[in-house]
């Protein structure tokens, strides 16, 4: 019964009071209510012409599924983020993240490349990896085509004369994209979640979950999930995996519980910062700062079901206001929701305020985490608090001299570290 469960019903199987053989005990995918599902999702830096070789990955994100509450939440990684790439001795060496699927291939790694970048990433950022997704240049568009294109919000403008996916001399693909909404087929979907021209990886991470979301609103309004198994068999020759065809039906019928407004998106880019390193390009990472962002990512869905709005003002004098919002955006708070406001009018202030006017106080203890101050900086508002808020906030932040707005990019010493 829990084999057959753990498959039509991914994460929610039931526990028998005894150990089958070669069964669970440790209170993983065998437990009652089941556990968090990871699943890392690569895309190929692969040409058409390059066959079926595994090749540097594009694209690396990490997809974290909460069958309990009915949350997920994607986690996007830079593809030059400078890491510890396990060896088969047990040690390590340092390299881009980006290469440890091609190296595992290559130094015949135990499990290849699929494992070893799944070791990396538990290696680094202590996630551990359930299943892998691989998909290609060729995968990607024929997915994104089979669901008649899809819608993306455009925020800003976007141009790359000589965007290419071939590579080759003279093969050209122009690229351009206006603010607004943009039907994209999948061509131009992969050129939009790929190109790097006057941008940066972490620009390019952001584009590319407006494009999984966008993907996901299509593939809902047109209830193609009930068909997952007919989808699968049709499509299935487009992407690598290691969900078998039984599993894929409980993982579409997960899905379908799933609403788009249950799902958060982050990126490790806030945690990074470029530097040179044996003349490559990289991108240094802060352990304290990356972890974190997932343990937002993964313990924080409730900041979704609260949805609060909230107002940062800056009582310090040390003009932090922009630095905290940018803090709590990337830890999780949704783009558009923590506003900037005027300082208060009494002058500087020693000790941080946060007020919570109307009951979100779990939003209200996180900002106090993330604040780095206590607790009591807390209160609930009062009619004496109405001139306090100049927005409709659910939240007013009066930031005091005992704020910690530190970027995630640095460690506890202000220092990048790795």
């Amino acid at each position: 019964m829990t084999r057959v469960d753990s498959i039509l019903f991914p994460g929610t199987n039931i526990t028998l009071p005894f150990t089958l053989p070669g069964g669970d005990t440790d209170g993983g995918a065998g437990s009652v209510g089941g556990r968090r599902i990871n699943v890392l999702v690569m895309g190929l830096d692969r040409r058409p012409r390059e066959g079926d070789i595994l090749t540097r990955t594009d694209t690396m994100m990490v997809v974290t599924i909460d069958p309990q509450t009915k949350t997920a939440g994607i986690l996007g990684i830079p593809r030059d983020m400078y890491v510890e790439i396990p060896n088969e001795d047990g040690g390590y060496f340092e390299e881009r993240i980006n290469t440890a699927l091609e190296y595992g291939e290559i130094y015949n790694y135990p499990g290849g490349g699929r494992q070893l970048a799944k070791d990396t990433i538990e290696r680094n950022l202590g996630i551990k990896i359930d299943h892998y997704v691989i998909i290609d240049f060729q995968g990607f568009e024929e997915v994104i085509d089979s669901l008649g294109g899809i819608d993306v919000d455009v925020p800003d403008y976007v141009y790359d004369p000589t965007y290419s996916e071939t590579e080759l001399p003279g093969d050209y693909f122009p690229l351009e994209f206006s603010p607004g909404l943009q039907h994209m087929d999948g061509q131009n979907a992969l050129g939009y979640a790929r190109t790097r021209y006057n941008s940066s990886d972490l620009d390019r991470i952001q584009r590319q979950q407006r494009v999984i979301f966008a993907a996901m609103d299509k593939a809902l309004s047109l209830d193609v999930l009930p068909n997952a198994l007919d989808l699968w068999k049709k499509y299935q020759h487009t992407i690598d995996t290691d969900i078998n065809d039984v599993e894929v039906v409980g993982f579409a019928r997960l899905a379908a519980e799933i609403p788009p407004d249950r799902i958060s998106a982050l990126s490790l880019g806030p945690c990074t910062v470029g530097a040179m390193v044996s003349n490559m390009s990289v991108q240094l990472f802060s352990k304290e700062g990356c972890k974190k962002i997932v343990d937002a990512l993964f313990l924080d869905q409730e900041l979704l079901a609260e949805n609060a709005v909230v107002e940062v003002r800056d009582g310090s004098g040390e003009e932090m206001t922009e630095t905290a919002v940018d803090l709590l955006t990337n830890l999780g708070f949704p783009q558009g929701s923590v506003i900037a406001s005027d300082p208060p009018a009494e002058g500087e202030v020693a000790k941080t305020e946060i007020v919570d006017y109307t009951g979100k106080t779990y939003s209200s203890g996180k900002l106090a985490e993330w604040l780095g101050v206590p607790l009591t900086a807390v209160r609930a508002a009062t009619p004496l608090d109405a001139d306090l808020r100049t927005t409709d906030a659910d939240i007013v932040v009066v930031l005091g001299a005992d704020a910690d707005v530190t970027g995630l990019s640095a460690d506890s010493t202000g220092e990048s570290s790795q």
